[in-house]
């Protein structure tokens, strides 16, 4: 009995501890550090379980003519809900990342995408063996692409602002407004440089200069990540793109970009170093085209492995641009199949492949035929899982759908996209100060042109909740006290609806009779009125990036050979400038337009870009004087297609001249107008020799000597005098955005170092050169004071 006795206490403490809950497994444990986590799931993971990690899918339909096979996730929602038939099939055994798609030109609305993704997100974490959950990937070049979503002013124009602290503001809203739709990561910001305007994509590049672009692509990163590992619930991965586009041949989409390892080094590599080494950005995105000499980029080891990884040192995952992998197969023609493909590219250091994975659906097979190593396909998913971490995932894989209406219609994110716009609109001509205008003293004004009245937000643009076109805001910054009569003038291309229309379909010209007629009725409408604003520039059908046919489909072409406003605007502009009436152009494009005949005509000349959905109010704001315009030019304006390339930072012996036109640009690099006046001082250096290794500060004292309170962006550039290899007879080494009240002085400081001074030299080595070197401060490249530095070894 006593043994009974004695027993029973033992029995109830082993019920104890056997009813006691296990543990949960390291990899579920949020305190646990990342790298043990990661760790402890590959231990766990079979070999296909690691393979769908470097896979996406999407709600896409199969593609005609892409030798893709059917799309095994297409139709995984219906009625709101996950089919488990094609959720198994597609994602059985996980997924690395999900693209939720809309067929709709005008997208699907941000709440609809939350379900979708919380639908599919919740499916995985529930059905599949370690419930490793979903990586959402979304667009956000200048927005969240999601309906509803804030439009804020096209990549090109943010390069006008030359603001860095806005761009970080802005993008942490795009950041939180991705999160809330239930985006994880962004294929955002573009980092290439828009060095051919006939590229139609330079429309999402910040500049044609590779200081500007990393410095604002760095801001824009911080914003989108925040500034910790650990990206929170209002943050987001960013994908830096495309690795590397370059210059294309052609100035065409996708076209080889064949340039040398030093032009690679000194021109289109800079920013996407500091993408990596400064703002430890998440994810790069190989481009579609070929560099080096015949490499695509998704195959190329030396871009991915050797320099991405070995020399910048990152860590983050590489991720394909949408079909890249299949067009090594189909269009490249250096792979034998899909699957050929798909190896190709993962062992040059591709580590996933959107928007479906074709290629890499062969990646178990080649591991086992020893064609991909254990080692280098470990390494690949525990770069991805580490993502997934590090963005919470695991802790909190559902998105709160009670919070997506507050925060994409928070008033604030509406009041900062107008700031933005503001801050990027460009003043390039103002004969005899036309503008601002005073509405006291108009009694009628006659808004005219096929960009007065129409959408324009620029490619991948979401629906916004509002737009305000020019012709609406200058209506309400009028009110009824001016008299506002509006003509379409003539079309830009047909049918010509909104932004998600014409970024997709294909390029038809107007009518000449049409724009015939269409050109009389503006003309009697301008008669009646005192002052004629001209809306003009291109839309999204004449600048995009260009896609080509598949499946028999026609091409939706976006490059140009042409740089003149397209169709018949200057036939307009004639027409109008004949009535000798005060004549305002508004420009509304993707790229920079030669527009030589309008610069000749028109006394008053206003560049917006696209401007996002506050682009009416923004304008009234300039046209009325109520905003002091203060952006500049991120790009050189050239005269007309023959003179490119026109980038500023040419070499000694380049641009010789032409025949028979002049050989300077329409406007240059760095240009911009105000309505009050700027003073620029001789710039001073505190010292005028130093060592390799030291540093000079350059300050100048810049004063308002107008009437009015603007802003003026500094700007700071070098040359060496001499030097082992040859340089640009100007580089942008600074530059900083003031505020100046009328009569204010403020002295501005820029530092001169390593990082200002070094260049590439014959080794190939980063090195400061000894020899004096021309240091230049001014309002644009082409109004420039100087001091000389002597550096010594």
């Amino acid at each position: 009995m006593k043994w009974l006795y004695l027993g029973l206490p033992v029995l109830a403490l082993s019920s104890q501890l056997i009813a006691q809950p296990a543990p949960p497994p390291p990899y579920k444990q949020a305190d646990a550090p990342i790298p043990a986590r990661v760790q402890d799931l590959l231990a766990r993971m079979t070999i296909e379980e690691k393979v769908a990690q470097l896979q996406s899918n999407s709600t896409l339909p199969p593609v005609p003519g892409l030798a893709v096979g059917p799309n095994p996730a297409f139709g995984i929602i219906r009625k709101g809900e996950v089919d488990p038939a094609v959720a198994q099939r597609a994602l059985g055994n996980g997924i690395g990342a999900f693209n939720i798609v809309s067929f709709d030109p005008h997208g699907m609305s941000a709440a609809e995408q939350v379900a979708q993704a919380n639908a599919i997100q919740g499916w995985v974490v529930r059905n599949t063996r370690l419930g490793i959950p979903v990586l959402f990937q979304g667009e956000a070049l200048h927005g969240a692409l999601v309906g509803g979503a804030t439009a804020f002013p096209q990549a090109v124009a943010l390069g006008s602002t030359w603001d860095r602290s806005l761009i970080r503001q802005m993008f942490t809203v795009v950041g939180k407004e991705s999160r809330a739709a239930g985006i994880s990561m962004v294929l955002a910001p573009v980092f290439d440089l828009a060095r051919d305007p006939r590229f139609g994509r330079v429309e999402e590049m910040y500049s044609e200069d590779p200081y500007l672009v990393g410095e604002l692509g760095v801001e824009a990163v911080r914003g989108l990540q925040g500034q910790d590992m650990a990206i929170d619930q209002a943050h987001v991965i960013a994908t830096a793109k495309h690795f590397v586009h370059g210059q294309p041949e052609n100035g065409t989409n996708t076209a080889p970009n064949d340039v040398s390892e030093r032009t690679m080094r000194e021109v289109f590599f800079p920013p996407f170093e500091k993408a990596v080494k400064v703002a430890h950005i998440g994810a790069v995105m190989p481009s579609y085209n070929e560099n080096e000499g015949g490499i695509p980029s998704h195959v190329n080891r030396w871009l991915l492995k050797d320099v991405l990884r070995k020399e910048w040192g990152f860590t983050g995952i590489t991720s394909s641009d949408w079909f890249a992998v299949s067009e090594l197969f189909t269009r490249h023609h250096i792979a034998a199949s899909e699957a050929d493909a798909g190896t190709q590219a993962f062992n040059a250091g591709l580590d996933m492949e959107t928007p479906n994975a074709p290629g890499f659906a062969g990646l178990a097979d080649a591991v086992r035929a020893g064609k991909v190593s254990q080692q280098d396909l470990d390494a690949a998913v525990g770069r991805v899982l580490t993502l997934k971490f590090r963005a919470g995932l695991f802790e909190q894989p559902l998105t709160d759908a009670s919070r997506v209406a507050k925060v994409l219609g928070d008033p604030a994110h509406a009041a900062l996209a107008r700031k933005v716009a503001d801050e990027a609109i460009i003043l390039l001509k103002n004969e005899d100060k036309l503008l601002p205008l005073d509405p006291a003293k108009i009694q009628s004004i006659a808004v005219i042109g096929p960009n007065a009245d129409k959408e324009r937000l620029g490619g991948y643009s979401g629906k916004p909740a509002s737009f305000v076109t020019v012709l609406q805001g200058i209506r309400s910054r009028v009110g009824g006290k001016v008299a506002v009569s509006y003509a379409e003038g003539v079309r830009i291309s047909e049918p010509d609806k909104d932004a998600a229309s014409n970024k997709l379909a294909p390029y038809q010209a107007p009518s000449p009779e049409k724009d015939a007629a269409l050109i009389a009725e503006a003309v009697e409408t301008a008669r009646k009125a005192q002052v004629v604003l001209l809306v003009l520039g291109g839309n999204e059908t004449v600048t995009r990036e260009a896609f080509p046919g598949f499946g028999g489909a026609k091409a939706a072409l976006g490059d140009t050979d042409d740089l003149e406003l397209p169709g018949r605007q200057n036939d307009l502009v004639r027409e109008i400038m004949k009535l000798g009436k005060p004549t305002v152009a508004i420009l509304l494009n993707g790229r920079a337009y030669s527009a030589v005949q309008l610069s000749r005509a028109v006394p008053a000349i206003v560049e917006g870009w696209y401007l996002g959905q506050e682009t009416g109010n923004a304008l009234a704001g300039v046209v009325f004087g109520d905003v002091n315009p203060s952006g500049k030019l991120p790009v050189t304006i050239a005269r007309g297609v023959g003179q490119l390339p026109v980038y500023y930072y040419r070499k000694p012996l380049a641009r010789l001249g032409y025949v028979f036109n002049d050989n300077s640009p329409l406007y240059p690099f760095g240009y911009g107008l105000s309505y009050t006046s700027f003073t620029y001082g001789k710039p001073v250096i505190d010292r005028t020799r130093i060592t390799q290794s030291g540093s000079a500060k350059v300050t100048v004292d810049v004063t308002n000597s107008g009437a009015r309170a603007g802003d003026e962006i500094v700007q700071m550039y070098v040359h060496p005098k001499v030097s082992s290899v040859v340089q640009p007879v100007l580089r942008l080494a600074g530059f900083e955005r003031i505020s100046l009240k009328p009569r204010q002085t403020r002295t501005v400081s820029f530092t001169i170092g390593q990082e200002q001074l070094a260049i590439w030299d014959r080794e190939m080595k980063r090195s400061v050169e000894p020899g004096a070197v021309d240091i230049f401060v001014g309002p644009d490249v082409q109004h420039l004071e100087q001091v000389t530095l002597e550096v010594t070894p």
